[in-house]
C-alpha cells in the first residue's frame, strides 16, 4: 500500500506544472474614488454594532437589485453608503 501524499506536496506538483501564463496574478485595484473601486477592496474587520433600519419597499427593491448585481450583501452596501454620507457631511461641517 502506498503512503498518502501530503496536500502541500500535491499542490506544489500542480503549481510547478502550470505554464507561466496560467499563474494567478494580482490585479491592482485602481482607487479613483469610484464606488466600484471601493466595492472591490477587501472588507475591513472591526467591532460591530447592530441596529434596525426600516426601509420603504421601493428603496428595499433598489437595494436588493444593487446587491444582486454587485454580489454583495445589502448590509455591505448600506455600510458603504453610510460611510460615504458621513464623510461628505464631515467635509461640509469643516
Amino acid at each position: 500500500m502506498n503512503p498518502r501524499k501530503k496536500l502541500t506536496d500535491i499542490q506544489e506538483m500542480f503549481t510547478e506544472t502550470l505554464p507561466s501564463t496560467a499563474q494567478p496574478t494580482e490585479s491592482p485595484i485602481e482607487d479613483d474614488g469610484s464606488l466600484t473601486a471601493l466595492l472591490k477592496q477587501p472588507k475591513k474587520k472591526a467591532g460591530k454594532i447592530r441596529f434596525t433600519l426600516d426601509l420603504e419597499k421601493s428603496l428595499d427593491d433598489r437595494l436588493n437589485k444593487a446587491s444582486s448585481k454587485l454580489n454583495r450583501s445589502k448590509a455591505d452596501l448600506a455600510r458603504i453608503a453610510l460611510e460615504r454620507l458621513l464623510d461628505n457631511l464631515e467635509q461640509e461641517w469643516k
